[in-house]
């Protein structure tokens, strides 16, 4: 691989000897047990998905090219993985995620500086804690990070080689974030403002690399465009009406923003601070010897610099002037290069004597928020006395669920309707993978439609007091042969199976075809 494009200390270190002194072993064994630990723990501690998976689960059966919040590619490999692994699916395909952005992290740094400060850096990324307790919960967010780390490797190997494989990959790599997130716009934005402000990078404009890129960045997202167009912009009605419904004040939202970025940092500061304080003795220069130089070690401090702090400088910045509504956890694919960012930061001869303390304290930040996340994942709604997310009775739900109709019909369950998260929740786990009718606005499941409603029938769940189902299934009922039957049930917390149960109401829409004969007293099948 040609060189000519790495710094000095790179191109001087790069060579096998220096590779082979770097403790790969060891930390692929630990990166081995962590991702085993985060991947089969999870699912015995919990009873139930957390909201964004269920979300999500519930969206990519359905192989629709957008839904009304998100565009379509996190739900589908989501559902893929589900399928494919069953309820660890979710928790292995964060950690998949996790682990391909530390090898393009890997990737990008040794682009940008020498082997060791790569290697570190790397390591450190995990130092930011949004790549620890977050990934419990796989969403938008945490499928991002791959493609963002992707990007800037992309982009990077773009402008140090210019060859057309790399503009392809860039464009393809810029297609499937869109399809991921909308706000991986947001790093696009900043490489681009990159490509234009450097002159170097300015001049690939004349060429057709990054017009390639273009390209095929809109053929990956063509789909996915006429969807929008089709469906008047969903995502964006959905987005406006949401934003206008929230009355704080958003400038102050943006600095929020910036402040639990500042926050989620707090592990790799202290990691950083231990560190030196534990090599301190190697650090004091003898007399008369200059003080280190404190630059960024890279022959691109440019693109480092934008890459790890651009987006969420920009972000910031757009919530500041125009007033957006900004989430805290946008923020969690857009720190992938902070490690890198502090190891080139450091003095070269820091670099050795802190390198050992740097892996050691990391490793003892692992395994404490590994054990906090487990602990908090299993009691925490008993402390709190009340359930998160992920303290449902799912299993219970879904026994009852698949009992009381499959009393009444002798169809699958094709559709549950209701809320988003108790019909997701239990649509979820079902065989026939039903799917889910979200109350609010027919808009959001054009999957159900009242032909099909008609032909397969569907379990409404509600909870006391709402006395009308979700659009178009409140006109169902009125069809021929079509047969009703309510119930309730009273399902115990898993985390307080004494106390007083959760209590969910339901009504079944069973078509005639399907219907089985009522029982012997006349009374209706699976009812009160």
């Amino acid at each position: 691989m040609p060189e000519a494009w790495l710094p000095a200390g790179a191109r001087a270190s790069a060579g096998p000897k220096d590779a082979g002194a770097l403790p790969w072993r060891s930390v692929l064994t630990v990166a081995a047990l962590y991702a085993l630990a985060w991947t089969l723990l999870p699912p015995l501690l919990e009873s139930s998905f957390p909201l964004d998976v269920v979300e999500s689960l519930t969206w990519g059966r359905e192989w629709q090219w957008g839904n009304y919040k998100h565009p379509p590619l996190s739900p589908w490999v989501l559902h893929v993985f589900y399928r494919a692994f069953g309820d660890v699916g979710p928790f292995l395909l964060s950690q998949v995620c996790i682990g391909a952005t530390l090898v393009l992290v890997w990737l990008t740094g040794r682009r940008l500086m020498d082997a060791p400060r790569a290697f570190l850096g790397t390591l450190l990324a995990m130092g930011v804690a949004f790549y620890t307790r977050p990934a419990l919960e796989f969403n938008h967010n945490i499928a991002q990070m791959p493609l963002w780390a992707g990007l800037a490797w992309a982009l990077l190997a773009a402008l140090q080689q210019g060859q057309l494989r790399h503009w392809a990959a860039l464009g393809l790599l810029a297609g499937l974030g869109m399809l991921t997130k909308y706000s991986a716009g947001i790093l696009l934005a900043c490489l681009g403002l990159y490509v234009l402000l450097a002159p170097h990078a300015r001049r690939q404009l004349a060429r057709p690399g990054p017009w390639l890129a273009l390209a095929l960045m809109l053929l990956v997202l063509a789909p996915h465009l006429l969807w929008l167009h089709a469906s008047g912009w969903l995502p964006m009605v959905y987005a406006s009406e949401r934003s206008a419904a929230v009355s704080a004040h958003p400038r102050l939202g943006a600095l929020g923003f910036l402040a639990t970025q500042a926050l989620n940092h707090l592990p790799l500061v202290l990691i950083a601070l231990f560190a030196a304080l534990r090599a301190r003795p190697h650090l004091v220069l003898p007399a008369g010897h200059d003080t280190p130089r404190w630059r960024l070690h890279t022959a691109w401090p440019g693109y480092l610099l934008t890459i790890a702090l651009a987006p969420g400088l920009l972000v910031t910045l757009l919530g500041l002037v125009l007033g957006l509504r900004i989430r805290d956890m946008w923020g969690v694919p857009m720190w992938a290069f902070s490690g890198l960012l502090l190891t080139a930061w450091l003095p070269q001869r820091w670099l050795q004597p802190m390198a050992r303390p740097l892996r050691h304290a990391l490793l003892v930040w692992l395994v404490l928020a590994t054990l906090a996340s487990l602990v908090w994942l299993g009691w925490g709604a008993q402390w709190r006395q009340r359930p998160s997310r992920t303290d449902w009775p799912q299993a219970a739900l879904a026994q009852q669920v698949q009992a009381s109709w499959s009393a009444l019909s002798h169809c699958p369950l094709r559709v549950v309707a209701g809320d988003y998260w108790v019909a997701g929740l239990a649509a979820v786990p079902t065989p026939a993978r039903a799917s889910v009718l979200i109350s609010g606005d027919p808009r959001y499941s054009p999957w159900v439609t009242r032909e099909r409603l008609v032909r397969e029938g569907a379990l409404w769940l509600h909870t006391a007091g709402q006395v009308t189902p979700p659009a178009p299934l409140d006109g169902i009922h009125t069809s021929a042969g079509m047969q009703t039957h309510e119930g309730r049930w009273a399902l115990p917390w898993p985390y307080a199976p004494q106390g007083a149960p959760w209590v969910l109401e339901w009504r079944a829409y069973v078509p005639a075809a399907c219907a089985k004969a009522p029982t012997a007293d006349g009374t209706a099948a699976g009812g009160r």
